[in-house]
């Protein structure tokens, strides 16, 4: 291809109404003070540096079309009213990206509380005390991810609670995952949170499919109420605002809870009898709670 040819193809690239007269006055104001060399030198330049600006407004422009955005993905998920919440001032954005395992996990956005009641009276409303917020999972060496959820859990934590006493568990978490062009969307509900604005609240994401926040995971300073990962974990910092806390209300959450929960599995102390089986399960009046017993 010789240089007319690629310059018209170049030239058929589409801009915005005023590109082309602002980067050429641009560079034709720099090759003004150059020799009449370099002047035709950078005329072919100008050409090379408009194709890479196309290429990479076209890149944008792909990614912007590819990834959806939170109100798309709560429509996906067939809520009109939290897509509409999702749409309201009140809704944050985050687009914070993390790795864990094999994942980028971006932590989209988040709603809770009165952005939620802006849209009670549509159909299918959505709860006030609930916390709604959107992931995007992608894979790190860039196979599309269509149908399987990848093996990692998702969990609010409060600093100043244990995880394994606040968590998803005891918040009344859920979720609704679909892949769509190669992303698995993960939209996350649970209890609002905005009752414990006034700590620092995590949205935790971590390896293994609906495991509770445990010890093994996550380290707790009971003097400070610090929690820290020890593990393959991701903790994004959820951006709520202060003046919206309700220590009464957050204490209320909390406190359903306060019974000390197993961090991690203990080995029990007394051997068994040879004809006994000891049977660890979840309580199914509190989820979360470990209940052990013999057969």
């Amino acid at each position: 291809m010789n240089k007319e040819e690629y310059r018209a193809q170049v030239d058929a690239v589409p801009f915005s109404p005023d590109f082309p007269d602002r980067t050429m006055a641009r560079l034709g104001k720099l090759a003004q003070e150059r020799e009449k060399k370099t002047m035709k030198k950078g005329t072919w330049r100008t050409g090379l540096v408009a194709a890479a600006v196309a290429a990479a407004l076209s890149v944008t422009a792909y990614a912007a079309v590819v990834m959806l955005r939170p109100q798309d993905v709560a429509q996906h998920a067939g809520n009109q009213a939290l897509a509409a919440a999702f749409e309201s001032a009140e809704a944050v954005a985050v687009n914070e990206t993390k790795v864990v395992g094999d994942y980028k996990v971006t932590l989209m956005g988040l709603v809770s509380g009165e952005g939620l009641s802006r849209v009670e009276a549509l159909e299918g409303g959505v709860a006030q005390d609930k916390t709604y917020a959107v992931l995007a999972y992608a894979r790190t060496d860039a196979a599309a991810i269509e149908e399987d959820v990848p093996d990692l859990t998702v969990s609010p934590l409060v600093e100043g609670y244990a995880p394994w006493q606040l968590n998803a568990w005891t918040l009344d978490g859920g979720a609704c995952t679909f892949a769509q062009e190669g992303v698995l969307y993960y939209l996350f509900e649970c209890d609002n949170v905005e009752p414990f604005a006034d700590h620092t609240v995590y949205l935790a994401v971590y390896p293994g499919t609906h495991i509770p926040p445990s010890a093994e995971l996550f380290g707790f300073d009971e003097g400070t109420g610090a929690i820290t990962a020890k593990a393959d974990v991701a903790l994004f910092t959820l951006p709520l605002d202060e003046s919206k806390a309700d220590p009464q209300k957050a204490e209320e959450l909390a406190s359903v809870w306060s019974q000390p929960q197993p961090a991690e599995s203990i080995a029990p102390e007394e051997d068994l009898p040879a004809d006994k089986t000891l049977i660890i399960s979840e309580a199914s009046n509190a989820p979360g709670e470990m209940i052990i017993t013999e057969r």
